[in-house]
């Protein structure tokens, strides 16, 4: 398949953020916002959950998903 079409725009776009074509991991960035391992780990077993996540690809607003947890923490 050609990268673009007659007009120049492109055929395709691929877009993942889940690990198929990127290495993504919450802990490469919460290792920056957080100096405690331990708080860090906690958090994401806790608040910023691979469920949580889940949620919104389902297409679930951030906003639906996050009152809960501001309740809860």
């Amino acid at each position: 398949m050609p990268a673009a079409d007659s007009n120049g725009r492109p055929r395709a776009v691929v877009f993942d953020l889940g690990g198929v074509l990127l290495d993504w991991n919450p802990r490469y960035l919460y290792r920056k916002l957080f100096d405690d391992e331990a708080a860090m780990e906690r958090f994401l077993a806790e608040v910023c959950t691979l469920e949580w996540h889940h949620a919104h690809d389902l297409g679930i607003p951030p906003e639906q998903t996050t009152a809960p947890l501001i309740a809860a923490h």
